[in-house]
């Protein structure tokens, strides 16, 4: 039978004051049903745009869509001040309360991948029958029917006695729902388990402070739960979300500590403002609309959430319309201070700094000092807007007093502030040489706690002074500054160590030569010995003397083009990328090293091809690489053997480099190397022969990588190995001067 109740009187209405309706559970379950609404909207959507094409995320965003439509609705009935209004949104609030069980079993069954399975196909069109006759009798009157004043609410609904089986099938579907979690949580492991967690977590905290809608309208009240455990729900959501939309997880402690957080931060700034509305009310109309009340706090809670996301928008928006040339040297500035970390020459650094800064705020002078390696001093390294007879001649001592109050104070200073206040004896001079530079401001740049420069700015053009906002923007740029400077410091001292290793390899190389050559050149200075001493006697012989002529000449010519030769590689050379033939490189490195290979007994078999397409190399430099393969090749061969070195067009696809390379192969029939030796052999130092420096492989191997090749190996132990030598038919690509990519022809060394 249905129990009717009178409305309550306006009399009973006017006694819910501001202090009634702070402390009954009624605030309570307005407050948190509305954050649950707006919560579940949110992260459903959110989900849902993460990938729309799964049916794990789908079932989830339904799942809280459910929710938001439950709580919303929940919201508006325990808020309403109209016994219709109150009825109806008592009846339609189940449209989502019996849709929230049977979607979260189906989120169950998509999360462990069982809808596929017999029992999941049967199960689950039964579930949604029964939560579609369940949503149907509860529209229709016959479960919820009428409402009552109950806990500080004008009118909530009342079930009746059919209610059971709704309460009883949504316990039974999340009963059933969070054991499946829990078996799999306990055979799980890794990062599955931690997954876990949050389902398990989320859930179990989310149903048991949902439950308390249920038992309060059978006058059951069970603290907390009653009236706090709603807020619990948007925790629920969130950690099941995050648990779904993220693989890599943290420890769910970490959700846990955000979730309090921000559910605390959240309650602490939004009851005040909404007990700040209601009690506004009361004051000035000596009434209270709850409605107006509600929607204000939904404003409040709106506010929230979208302010901090459009706030930096609307900054840089109104920026670009009404101070358009800040937001353009701001944005230029903030651009440089990126690119100034891919700037790996220190010169092309320092102008790149001044002439971007003076340019962008329209500065007539800037100066950049740095500190010196040899000294203590700070030495002029770029300038615009300065003319001095030579940079050496500005130089700042690192007991001197610009160079004192900047390490003291570790920011910026500006010279009109020492003007104006005067501290200390030194000022006087420290202004005055801010004058010699042309600054009003000096900039301190700082690395390590050290200070390694000094950024100076003179007036800007239009004579306007420097902002704070100018004065922070500059602070980061020389912050940025002191990070490239420390690279391109780290990067000389690089190209400084290499250039000693390649030094020492050609050494080596060099040694190894001259003992062969010596042998070389003995042998025709033998002949033409032993022609010398019977000239006299033979004088009259034409016969012997024309054959002597053209003997000694031939002889004399060898030497000469070994010699030559030997000078070639051993002179050290400025880097030059030029066009060349790479058969022409290789046999004449081949040519020197004959002597050597004769004398380990080793043939040498060329197999060039012809019409290759000539190489950008530097070709003393690829003259290193092919005497340290083929003095390798020989020295693997102790008992004699063959060498062959052949030359070939190649195309390489897939993996970098790729293009059109021309490949040099230098292959022997020697001992071969291990192939745990292998992954080692490019390695500085690593050798396996008792004598040599380990240099000569990891030389050759940068050589051809900063020609924009590469090189590659084979070996078999007891058979043989061969090197493959690939440089690109095209101009390489090399970092400049300016530290950016470009075709360089000058340099490929650096």
């Amino acid at each position: 039978m249905r129990r009717l109740c009178s409305n309550p009187s306006s009399a009973d209405l006017r006694q819910l004051t501001l202090e009634n309706l702070v402390f009954t559970p009624a605030t309570h379950i307005a407050l948190s049903a509305a954050l649950t609404a707006i919560t579940t909207a949110i992260l459903g959507v959110f989900v849902l745009l993460r990938d729309c094409r799964s049916r794990l995320y789908r079932v989830f965003s339904f799942y809280s869509l459910a929710i938001t439509a439950w709580s919303a609705t929940l919201a508006l009935h325990v808020v309403s001040l109209d016994r219709s209004i109150a009825v109806w949104t008592g009846q339609y609030l189940h449209i989502g309360a019996t849709l929230i069980p049977v979607l979260f079993v189906h989120f169950v069954l998509e999360f462990f991948g069982e809808t596929q399975h017999k029992l999941a196909k049967v199960l689950l069109p039964i579930l949604y029958a029964v939560a579609l006759v369940l949503m149907f009798l509860c529209i229709s009157g016959v479960l919820v029917s009428d409402v009552a004043p109950r806990f500080g609410i004008p009118y909530l609904m009342r079930a009746e006695r059919g209610y059971i089986v709704l309460v009883g099938f949504f316990g039974l579907c999340a009963i059933w729902g969070l054991a499946r979690i829990w078996r799999a949580y306990t055979y799980a492991d890794g990062l599955r388990k931690n997954q876990l967690k949050y389902l398990l977590f989320g859930s179990l905290l989310g149903y048991a402070g949902g439950i308390d809608n249920f038992l309060y309208l059978y006058d059951i009240t069970v603290f907390p739960l009653f009236p706090y455990g709603t807020y619990a729900i948007p925790i629920y959501v969130t950690s099941t979300a995050y648990a779904i939309a993220q693989y890599r997880l943290l420890d769910i402690s970490v959700v846990v500590k955000k979730s309090i957080i921000y559910a605390s931060l959240l309650t602490l700034l939004l009851v005040p403002c909404y007990l700040l509305v209601v009690w506004g009310q009361s004051v000035a109309f000596n009434s209270i609309n709850y409605r107006f009340s509600f929607f204000t706090l939904l404003l409040f809670i709106l506010v929230g959430f979208v302010f901090p996301k459009i706030r930096f928008r609307t900054e840089e928006a109104l920026e670009g319309v009404f101070f358009k040339r800040r937001a353009n040297y701001r944005d230029t500035l903030l651009r440089s201070s990126q690119d100034m970390v891919s700037i790996v020459e220190m010169r092309a650094l320092a102008e790149n700094l001044v002439r971007t800064i003076g340019k962008s705020l329209g500065i007539e002078k800037v100066s950049l000092l740095l500190k010196s390696g040899s000294n203590d001093n700070y030495q002029l390294e770029a300038s615009i807007g300065l003319v001095f007879d030579r940079s050496d001649s500005v130089a700042l001592s690192n007991e001197g007093p610009l160079v004192d109050l900047l390490q003291r104070r570790r920011e910026p200073i500006v010279k009109e502030e020492l003007e104006w206040v005067p501290v200390g004896l030194q000022m006087p001079q420290t202004v005055e040489l801010m004058r010699t530079l042309g600054a009003e401001i000096s900039l301190p740049i700082i690395s390590k706690g050290k200070l390694i420069g000094i950024l100076n700015l003179g007036h800007k053009e239009d004579k306007t002074i420097y902002s704070n906002e100018d004065l922070e923007l500059l602070s980061t740029l020389a912050n940025q500054a002191a990070i490239a400077i420390e690279n391109a410091r780290l990067y000389e001292n690089l190209k400084q160590s290499q250039d000693t290793l390649r030094r020492a390899d050609r050494l080596s190389s060099l040694g190894l030569l001259t003992a062969g050559l010596a042998h070389e050149i003995r042998n025709p200075l033998v002949a033409i010995r032993t022609f010398t001493q019977l000239l006299p006697e033979r004088y009259n012989d034409a016969e012997f003397r024309e054959g002597f002529q053209g003997l000694a000449l031939k002889e004399v010519d060898r030497i000469c083009g070994l010699i030559n030769d030997l000078l070639s590689f051993a002179r050290p050379s400025k880097p030059n990328v030029a066009p060349e033939a790479i058969n022409d490189v290789v046999e004449n490195i081949t040519r020197i090293l004959e002597t050597q290979a004769k004398e380990k007994n080793v043939a040498i078999f060329r197999e060039f091809s012809e019409n290759l397409p000539k190489v950008w190399i530097d070709r003393e430099q690829m003259k290193q690489v092919f005497m340290n393969l083929i003095l390798n090749a020989i020295q693997a061969m102790q008992q004699g053997g063959s060498l062959s070195i052949a030359t070939r067009s190649v195309a390489r696809s897939g993996a970098d480099p790729v293009g059109e390379f021309v490949q040099v192969e230098v292959r022997d029939t020697g001992i071969g190397i291990p192939e745990d030796n292998l992954q080692h052999i490019f390695d500085p130092f690593f050798t396996s022969k008792d004598e040599g420096s380990g240099l000569g492989l990891a030389v050759s191997h940068q050589i051809v990588q900063e020609h924009g090749g590469f090189v590659t190996v084979e070996s078999t132990v007891g058979k043989g190995t061969a090197f493959f030598v690939h440089v690109p038919v095209a101009k390489p690509v090399r970092p400049a001067a300016n530290g950016r990519a470009q075709l360089n022809e000058a340099n490929l060394s650096h």
